[in-house]
């Protein structure tokens, strides 16, 4: 399920990112990328350097993915990468690939199971740059306002167009979720749809009690730690 999400991160938080990046510099972006991804990507990222400044974005862009209800409900996460923020200049970008099924983390390697960009450019501020998933149904192409994210299944095939004019800044990071199959998560979304509207027309119905346990039951009956 591919999902954006406005102002995922909020004034304060973008605040203390902007802060973060002028603090760093930054290197390129292949040491990141796996051996086959490596040709493919033209990118910088920050070089966050001492722990505690990776310590405070960690905590921020978590902080905002845990806040923020349609994000729990996109994802479901477990747990997550460490967030890198990424710079893609004028004739910069990264061609089509598929990202790593596993990555390092905190407390040992995750399976990533949703990827999440969080723009942090004024969209006007460049041109090209933008972000592009090809999937069975076609492909969707996304350039969002400045805060705000987008979700998407981390199997799928995806590039960032070059970058023509501008500067695109961006924090990327990728989430095992309690539930990995992204069918089951799109279903349980439908589910929380459906219990909200019923919740809003008829709050004592007998059918919120019924969709509220058949949510909890699915979720048991699929999630994996």
């Amino acid at each position: 399920m591919m999902m954006p999400v406005k102002r995922l991160a909020s004034a304060d938080q973008l605040s203390v990112i902007d802060s973060i990046v002028s603090q760093s510099s930054f290197t390129d972006g292949k040491i990141t990328a796996g051996v086959i991804n490596q040709p493919l990507k033209n990118n910088l990222q920050l070089e966050a350097g001492e722990a505690a400044i990776a310590d405070e974005l960690f905590k921020v862009v978590s902080k905002a993915v845990e806040t923020q209800p349609l994000a729990r409900l996109a994802a479901m996460p477990a747990r997550m990468t460490l967030p890198i923020i990424s710079k893609y200049e004028s004739g910069m970008g990264y061609e089509w690939h598929i990202d790593n099924a596993i990555m390092p983390s905190r407390g040992g390697p995750i399976r990533t199971d949703v990827a999440c960009t969080i723009f942090l450019s004024d969209p006007a501020a460049y041109d090209g740059g933008e972000l592009r998933i090809r999937t069975t149904a076609g492909e969707n192409t996304v350039k969002l306002e400045r805060g705000d994210g987008f979700f998407y299944p981390a199997s799928t095939r995806h590039c960032v167009d070059k970058v023509t004019r501008g500067e695109r800044l961006a924090i990327v990071f990728w989430i095992q979720s309690m539930i990995a199959e992204p069918a089951q998560r799109e279903m349980l979304y439908d589910l929380q749809l459906a219990h909200d509207r019923v919740k809003q027309e008829n709050p004592d119905s007998e059918a919120l009690q019924i969709i509220q346990r058949t949510q909890a039951n699915l979720i048991r009956l699929w999630s994996q730690f």
